[in-house]
């Protein structure tokens, strides 16, 4: 159980006992194909459109001056950001598509767009959209993919990028931020700021056409007339001319290929690094972690860039269940929220008519930004810095308080906010009978109380806390509880609160806010 839990909660947003009893039958590497699995990315598993989509996704962006309309059309765009939050969060409590969406998060957390600053709902559902579908495919076309797609173009103002006035955004956070990183492994500078210039020039010419209708809402438009025809310099000092166009050909030297081809090594290091970061540890410097990553980006540039080998090599190996890894994460808001739901088998359900797992996710939504993570407006391009951010003197107690104890002891997390459209959001219960279910998968449910803390204890947090921590866990219990559980005297209901109050106590442990 310790290494499937460990994996389900680093893949995903943790497991259920009977999904971790299921999974026992199959070795770590079925289980790993399972979760890499294509099929997880077309089709019937993609989800159907968010309630309201037919509302805003046909809105033609307002052009004139009448402030009533325009502040009618914020209002949509506004309403459209929080439906999709709301969407994107009942996708992450589907266990069937746990590491599609995790991965989902990752990739919006590494090519980061602002919905602030995007506005047009339909661009932001087809960026996040893109990396549903794509979570583990060709990094390179990824990278290609994102540098003209409508909404990175209006975040990073490529759309105000024209050969007359090169505007270096996104060309620097292209390098800086997608790519390569700032510096090397080594130390060393992977880019200049005549690179940056150079590749300004380069990628001139892209705009995003505003007048058109559905089917074709806001497309990426190539403007040759609006790219600079110019001989550029990047990295290799010898003069190319560069193209972008929409079908992809090249003048003479396409600059996402250059960029791939001069600065591979580079390029494989720095996203290598960042998904050891994620699913692994914060903590790149040591010997053992360089070598592990070094083996992912030989990997990566051996795959023509292809990242599912490189993330199926990462998931089965022995260093990514090596104990010292397993706890070695900090919960994000939405790890910790969702994995405060999984153990009792809560379900958010996708698609009803009345948009009732949606409106659940709407309250998640309130009480992960509460946590410091908003969907679609990380802090800035950077993303969320995550590990140790996520935790502060403010963060932990609202977790402890608003989240875990309002549903353990509680039984429900609140209603938090509205959806935008009217409706208010719904508060998601755990009612006696779930906990009664959850108290009688246990092994030890009709034995001694101090196994039966041990093994919940085991479940519930990556390592078993330890000793002392379980001794303070029991300390909070009636000292005629540890001889009298097991005896059939003590009713359901009283069952019931002593299964509440246990997991709570066992979730106030620092043990459980780590992955």
């Amino acid at each position: 159980m310790h290494t499937i839990n460990h994996l389900y909660r680093r893949a995903g947003f943790g497991a259920t006992l009977s999904e971790i009893n299921a999974a026992v039958a199959k070795t770590p590497s079925e289980l790993i194909d399972d979760l890499l699995d294509d099929k997880l990315l077309t089709g019937n598993y993609l989800p159907a459109d968010p309630r309201y989509a037919f509302q805003w996704k046909d809105v033609v962006p307002y052009t004139g001056t009448d402030l009533y309309q325009k502040a009618r059309q914020e209002t949509t765009y506004n309403n459209a950001a929080m439906e999709l939050r709301r969407h994107w969060t009942v996708q992450m409590c589907q266990p069937e598509t746990m590491l599609r969406e995790k991965l989902t998060v990752f990739w919006m957390n590494h090519f980061v767009i602002e919905a602030r600053k995007v506005k047009y709902p339909i661009c932001i559902y087809d960026y996040l959209s893109y990396f549903r579908q794509n979570p583990w495919g060709n990094f390179k076309k990824m990278v290609a993919d994102v540098t003209t797609s409508p909404a990175m173009l209006i975040y990073l103002d490529g759309i105000l990028n024209a050969g007359s006035a090169p505007n270096e955004n996104y060309a620097r956070e292209l390098q800086e931020l997608f790519t390569m990183g700032a510096f090397d492994k080594n130390g060393k500078s992977n880019y200049t700021q005549s690179d940056v210039e150079g590749l300004a020039h380069a990628l001139t010419g892209w705009t995003v056409d505003t007048t058109q209708q559905s089917p074709k809402i806001l497309p990426a438009i190539y403007n040759s007339g609006l790219h600079d025809q110019s001989k550029q310099v990047i990295y290799d000092n010898i003069e190319r001319q560069y193209n972008l166009t929409a079908s992809g050909d090249a003048m003479d030297k396409d600059v996402i290929n250059h960029i791939f081809e001069q600065r591979s090594e580079q390029i494989a290091w720095f996203i290598c690094t960042k998904l050891y970061q994620y699913f692994v540890y914060a903590d790149t410097s040591g010997a053992i972690e360089q070598a592990v990553i070094s083996e992912m980006a030989d990997l990566l540039r051996a795959s023509n860039w292809e990242l599912k080998p490189v993330l199926s090599a990462l998931l089965n190996s022995s260093h990514f269940f090596d104990e010292e890894n397993i706890g070695a994460l900090i919960k994000s808001p939405y790890e910790h929220i969702i994995g405060l739901l999984r153990p009792f088998e809560i379900l958010l359900p996708e698609n009803t008519s009345d948009g009732q797992g949606e409106l659940m996710a709407g309250s998640l939504y309130n009480y992960a930004l509460a946590g410091s993570q908003e969907l679609l407006d990380p802090p800035n391009v950077k993303g969320w810095p995550g590990y140790h951010t996520w935790i502060s003197a403010t963060t932990l107690p609202f977790r402890e308080t608003y989240i875990q104890t309002a549903l353990l002891i509680g039984g429900n997390i609140a209603a938090e906010g509205v959806d935008g459209y009217g409706q208010n959001n719904y508060p998601i219960f755990l009612l006696d009978g779930m906990v009664t279910s959850w108290g009688q998968s246990f092994t030890n449910y009709a034995g001694a109380f101090d196994d039966l803390v041990h093994e919940i204890a085991t479940y519930l947090c990556a390592h078993t806390p330890s000793a002392k921590a379980l001794a303070h866990v029991k300390s909070k219990f009636a000292s005629n509880i540890s001889y009298e559980w097991s005896d059939q005297t003590i009713t359901t209901s009283e069952r019931v609160g002593i299964l509440r109050q246990l997991a709570n106590e066992i979730m106030l442990l620092a043990d459980y806010q780590l992955s």
